[in-house]
């Protein structure tokens, strides 16, 4: 449903006064093709782990840019939403394949970077209403999103801990190095979201907003 803010003040207070108002809204759609990338590390478990991140950022910038200097365009590196977390993804699939721990290998790994993210989740929106697997058989899905500004403190924020009855303790009692910020809620503007509205326990991992953020 198309949804209006009014800034003008003489509009907001006509309408104040009339509580109605007329108005035209035309829609334009945007098509493009975009892909997610998948990789599965397969143990001949039963159960699979989700491990995300998103790999597309701003560009040149656009509606979602931080930029206010005088140039209509400027490059938007990305190197922390979400070079950072494709990163941590590349180097958590490497270690996965290669471990020989036996409880780690008791489950699968599906190890996905989605697009799309900064146009409203639509990547992973789109891979949960089309699995490559089995959408019973998800234990759980892990997010990374912006974990490239550990601060001295070295506060982590932790969001998704009240979607699973054992999240809780299982980080508090694996961590020996981190300030964890804890939040409960599986919802947020990030990946994780679409799998917790299909009812999957999730965890989203992220070091916090800094200045550089979507500039």
């Amino acid at each position: 449903l198309p949804v209006i803010f009014i800034r003008n003040a003489k509009i907001a207070k006509k309408l104040r006064r009339s509580r109605s108002l007329t108005m035209e809204v035309r829609l334009k759609e945007f098509r493009d093709i975009t892909y997610n990338l998948a990789g599965i590390i397969n143990n001949g478990a039963p159960q699979t782990i989700i491990i995300g991140a998103h790999y597309d950022h701003l560009g040149f910038g656009g509606e979602n840019s931080r930029y206010r200097g005088d140039q209509e365009e400027q490059i938007h590196n990305g190197a922390d939403d979400n070079a950072s977390g494709v990163a941590g993804l590349l180097s958590l699939a490497r270690y996965l394949a290669r471990t020989e721990d036996v409880a780690l290998r008791s489950f699968n790994y599906l190890v996905v970077a989605f697009s799309a993210e900064e146009m409203g989740l639509l990547g992973s929106n789109f891979f949960v209403k089309n699995p490559t697997i089995d959408i019973s058989s998800i234990n759980y899905m892990i997010n990374m999103d912006m974990v490239g500004r550990l601060n001295e403190e070295k506060s982590l924020a932790v969001y998704g801990l009240g979607t699973s009855p054992i999240f809780k303790q299982t980080i508090k009692s694996n961590n020996e190095v981190f300030k964890i910020i804890e939040n409960e809620s599986g919802v947020g503007p990030s990946d994780h979201t679409s799998f917790y509205l299909q009812d999957i326990p999730v965890l989203h991992f992220f070091t916090g907003q800094h200045e550089n953020y979507h500039k």
